[in-house]
């Protein structure tokens, strides 16, 4: 009789495991259709998730869903909101993100996992070429996209040496400083061409010659699924020709990491 219970005991405890096994492994395992948390805003021709309009961003990720079989659906959220999507709506992945974009401030929502670089761009000060020379203390005014990080302005700002004005297009703010109602805007200079050239805007401009640049990254990030990310990683590598190439189509010189 205690023998009989003891073998149905064993094959209760085995039948427990077993499902508890294929439950965890069916948690484990990484989705096929996912969710990507993008900007609302139009930053072409790195992104535009707001529009059909092809971009380098899209072009990639897309890729790499077809090559690896995902379905992707893009969720345009709100940049304000930047630092808590990942742990506030309903997305599994995050783009573009970066680690160094993630300070002591709103380290509880920072991603868990991120991707490798995926290409870099250029921080500076976009300016009229005539100015491409004028000293720091002649920027009495600078153009941000609402939500985006001065980096390269917080300790002028915070001393109130310069007046900021913020929008959501970059297209504004191109427009207000071939006007000269700003001294300079602080976006990146492959997107400030585009709109310049889609304004029909003849001015050139470029980035100061006498203000800091930065190189830094776009990265892909989750809390979710870091074996997509490793998968992600491989593919990126296995791509890098196909990425450069594609940012030669889409007019962006290819940037290098500083050492």
């Amino acid at each position: 009789m205690h023998r009989f219970n003891l073998a149905i005991v064993t094959l209760w405890l085995l039948a427990s495991f077993s499902i508890a096994l294929v439950f965890s492994s069916a948690q484990a395992r990484e989705p096929k259709e996912i969710v990507i948390g993008v900007e609302d805003i139009a930053y072409l021709p790195y992104f535009d998730y707001t529009d059909s309009k092809s971009s380098l961003s899209k072009v990639i990720l897309d890729k790499f869903a077809v090559d690896n079989g995902y379905s992707i659906t893009y969720l345009p959220l709100p940049i304000k909101q930047f630092s808590k999507w990942l742990y506030e709506n309903d997305i599994d992945f995050k783009y573009p993100d970066n680690k160094r974009w993630h300070g002591e401030l709103n380290e509880k929502h920072s991603a868990e996992y991120f991707s490798n670089d995926i290409f870099y761009l250029r921080a500076g000060t976009v300016v009229l070429q005539e100015n491409v020379n004028r000293p720091k203390v002649f920027f009495k005014s600078l153009g941000l996209i609402t939500g985006f990080d001065p980096t390269l302005w917080k300790a002028e700002i915070a001393r109130k040496e310069i007046d900021v004005l913020t929008d959501n297009s970059t297209k504004v703010l191109v427009k207000h400083l071939a006007s000269g109602l700003l001294d300079g805007i602080d976006v990146d200079i492959n997107v400030a061409n585009y709109y310049r050239a889609s304004l029909g805007i003849n001015k050139q401009i470029t980035y100061s010659d006498t203000l800091p640049q930065e190189v830094f990254s776009h990265q892909l990030s989750t809390i979710k699924y870091p074996n997509t990310i490793k998968q992600f990683n491989s593919w990126l590598e296995k791509n890098r020709e196909f990425i450069t190439r594609t940012q030669t189509q889409f007019n962006i010189p290819i940037e290098r990491p500083t050492k």
